[in-house]
């Protein structure tokens, strides 16, 4: 059980290593603490971005997006195949390339503050709620400045579609978060509210896998978060529902201008 990185990848990846591998030990030991050394190797002064593993696998698409625009470079690959449905795959983003990605990989840009990390492929039914704390735990300790996740859900349970056809992305903020809702209404973002839901009976996000169970563990911890949530279908097509996210997690996050024109995954090509 180790972190894993390519031979060629420069001086100062490896000397992040430690810091993902002690992400590694908090998954599959349950450590609740890292090690200093550890905490040293990224600046904790970071945000980070992570998709939730759901319906139609928009929002790993919508990460993808921004990996590949923003030349995010590869980290690590995380070795958490006891929570996950283990696979491997070959480099999404650059055609020629060598590498193999597994079930969960991290990307990090030291220019941009930024740490991300990629799910791409569901999680064990029986390891759900063990991963979900795992997660939170890990999260709290390393006390990032804002954590933002993407997520999607089931496109027929979507609040009434008359009221709120014109709304690409629903949001949810933690009581911490660094935006506020008029931040976000100003990005026409619609707020979600569970209470909104149909059926009524079940008052849940329907397709959003572990969502709203981590949304409420880090707001009852008081970490900052954002969720941007999109409603689709279980289709072979998620793209545009993908890129529609990209653009709101941009609008949020970036100043657009700042932001390179948008790279497609050469993987989106087949």
């Amino acid at each position: 059980m180790q972190a894993q990185t390519d031979n060629d990848e420069s001086d100062s990846t490896n000397r992040k290593i430690p810091y993902t591998y002690a992400f590694v030990q908090c998954l599959l030991n349950k450590r609740i603490t890292f090690e200093i050394e550890a905490n040293k190797m990224i600046d904790k002064e970071i945000k980070s971005n992570a998709p939730s593993v759901s319906v139609g696998f928009a929002s790993q698409q919508a990460v993808d997006l921004l990996i590949c625009t923003l030349d995010i470079p590869f980290l690590c690959h995380v070795n958490a195949n006891d929570c996950f449905i283990p696979m491997l795959t070959t480099d999404p983003y650059h055609k020629d390339s060598t590498k193999m990605v597994t079930a969960c990989s991290a990307y990090y840009s030291e220019t941009r503050n930024l740490l991300i990390f990629q799910f791409r492929s569901d999680i064990l039914a029986h390891k759900r709620v063990e991963f979900v704390e795992r997660l939170q735990e890990w999260i709290i300790g390393m006390k990032f400045q804002e954590v933002i996740l993407l997520s999607t859900a089931w496109a027929p349970f979507r609040p009434d579609p008359e009221t709120y056809i014109n709304v690409d992305v629903y949001y949810m903020l933690s009581k911490e978060a660094s935006k506020t809702d008029e931040d976000m209404r100003k990005l026409r973002m619609k707020k979600f509210n569970t209470k909104e839901m149909l059926p009524k009976e079940e008052q849940k996000l329907t397709g959003s896998g572990f969502t709203l169970e981590l949304f409420k563990k880090l707001d009852d911890a008081n970490v900052p978060l954002i969720v941007l949530i999109r409603y689709c279908d279980e289709s072979m097509d998620n793209r545009s529902d993908a890129i529609a996210q990209f653009e709101a997690l941009v609008a949020m996050q970036f100043e657009r201008s700042e932001i390179p024109e948008l790279r497609l995954p050469y993987t989106w090509e087949r």
